[in-house]
């Protein structure tokens, strides 16, 4: 009886039903909202979204330094993907990209909206 509460409270997971459900309306949420602010920057030249992307792109390259410390020590500068990073090192290289992409994504929906 042990072992089978044991391996309930073993981990946490989010139910891949309710990702798929709740994943199309937060994508909806996250267009309007960034559409909205596409708008607003192109009528009254706000350039709040700019800054965003530039602190989440600025954040990222910074995380990425220094998820790829380990390496640098090793004299590796051409290795490419998380592959030979371990432990905190592989979550912070992820986290980095995370930040990167939207900054990403922001820059050339300004660049577009900008035409």
């Amino acid at each position: 009886m042990k072992q089978r509460e044991h391996n309930k409270t073993d981990g946490w997971s989010f139910p891949p039903d309710l990702g798929a459900l709740l994943s199309p309306i937060l994508l909806i949420i996250a267009i309007l909202y960034l559409s909205s602010g596409l708008f607003w920057a192109k009528t009254t030249g706000d350039t709040s979204l700019f800054h965003l992307a530039l602190f989440l792109g600025s954040a990222g390259a910074l995380l990425l330094l220094v998820a790829r410390i380990p390496l640098y020590r090793q004299r590796r500068f051409f290795t490419l993907g998380p592959g030979a990073l371990t432990g905190i090192y592989r979550k912070l290289y992820y986290a980095a990209y995370a930040l990167i992409v939207p900054s990403i994504l922001f820059f050339g929906l300004l660049l577009y909206s900008l035409r």
